[in-house]
C-alpha cells in the first residue's frame, strides 16, 4: 500500500468530516431534502438500494421494499420503525403491504412533524414519537410483529441491549429486519484499523458498534433470537450512493455550493475508502424470535 496516498486520502476526508460534525445536532433534521429536490414529493433520507436507477427517490423505495421483503410484511404486521426519518417509508409500507398499525420513534422532532403531516394526509393512522430507539424499553411485552430499521441502526448507543428489548417487545415468530454496517473481518494494518475507526466515530457510530458480521449474529443469539439470516448488499447500497451522489450534486448549481453538502461529499468519499479497502460492508438482516 501507498502510504502517502493513503495519509492523503484520509486527511482529504477528514478535512470534510470536520464540516460535518459542525452539522451535527443537524444530522437527523431536514437536511436531506437536499437529496429529494427533484420534482417528486419525497423526504428520503436512506443511503438506497442502486439496482438499475440512478434516481435517489426510486433507489431509497427500492432499499425500503428489500426491508419489507425480507420482513415478509402483510395485512396483519404490527410494526415499529425506529429510525423512520420523514416517514416515506412508512407510507410505502402501508400501501404496499396494508400492514395492519404503524408505530415509531425518531430522533428528529422535525422529522417527525413532517412524518405525522405526511401520513395525515394519506389518511394512515400511526404512533410517531419524537424519542430515540431507548423509547423501545418503554414498550409492553410481545407487542409488535415487526421491528424494522433503515440505514439506523448503526447509530444507536448500546445496541446490543436494543437487540434484547427487541426480543422482549417481539410476538412469538416475530421479526427484526435492519440494514446495518460491519465490519468483514478485523483489519490487519493499524494504520487502516486507525483511520477506519476514526472516520467512523466522526460519523457518529459508537465503537462498539464496529464488529464483525460473527459477532454480529453472536449478539442477537445471545439476546433470544432463534435464527437469523443476513445478505450483503454493500454494491447496491454503498458502492450505489458512492457513485451516484456527485453527478447528482453537478445538476443543481448554486444549490450545490450550501456548505451542509460536505456531509454528503463526506459520507460518498468515506464511503468509497472503505469499501475500496473492504473495511466495511452494508447487509440486510433478518432475526427471527
Amino acid at each position: 500500500m501507498n502510504t502517502t496516498m493513503f495519509l492523503f486520502g484520509f486527511l482529504s476526508a477528514l478535512a470534510s468530516i470536520f464540516v460535518w460534525r459542525a452539522f451535527q445536532l443537524k444530522r437527523f433534521d431536514l437536511s436531506d431534502e437536499l437529496l429529494n429536490l427533484k420534482p417528486d414529493d419525497h423526504h428520503w433520507g436512506n443511503l438506497g438500494y442502486w439496482e438499475n436507477t440512478q434516481d435517489y427517490g426510486e433507489a431509497c423505495r427500492q432499499l425500503a421494499m428489500k426491508v419489507g421483503d425480507q420482513a415478509a410484511l402483510d395485512q396483519t404486521s404490527d410494526i415499529l420503525d425506529v429510525g423512520f426519518g420523514c416517514g416515506d417509508q412508512l407510507i410505502l409500507w402501508h400501501q404496499h403491504y396494508r400492514v395492519k398499525t404503524i408505530s415509531g420513534v425518531n430522533t428528529s422532532q422535525a422529522q417527525v412533524g413532517l412524518a405525522q403531516k405526511k401520513l395525515r394526509f394519506e389518511g394512515i393512522n400511526a404512533f410517531l414519537h419524537h424519542y430515540d430507539h431507548r423509547a423501545i424499553n418503554n414498550q409492553a411485552d410481545r407487542n409488535f410483529s415487526h421491528v424494522l430499521s433503515v440505514d439506523a441502526a448503526y447509530f444507536f448507543d448500546e445496541r446490543d441491549q436494543w437487540f434484547k428489548q427487541v426480543h422482549r417487545v417481539l410476538k412469538p415468530e416475530g421479526k427484526l429486519v435492519v440494514t446495518d454496517l460491519v465490519i468483514p473481518h478485523p483489519p490487519s494494518d493499524l494504520l487502516q484499523e486507525f483511520i477506519m475507526r476514526s472516520l467512523l466515530w466522526l460519523c457518529g457510530i459508537p465503537k462498539d458498534n464496529v464488529i464483525t458480521l460473527d459477532a454480529y449474529k453472536q449478539q442477537l443469539t445471545e439476546a433470544g433470537f432463534a435464527t437469523v439470516s443476513e445478505a450483503d448488499i454493500s454494491d447496491a447500497v454503498m458502492d450505489g450512493f458512492a457513485h451516484w451522489l456527485p453527478t447528482y450534486r453537478q445538476q443543481f448549481e448554486g444549490v450545490g455550493s450550501l456548505p451542509i453538502w460536505q456531509k454528503y461529499q463526506a459520507t460518498a468519499k468515506i464511503l468509497s475508502w472503505l469499501r475500496k479497502h473492504d473495511l466495511l460492508r452494508c447487509y440486510l438482516i433478518c432475526a427471527q424470535r
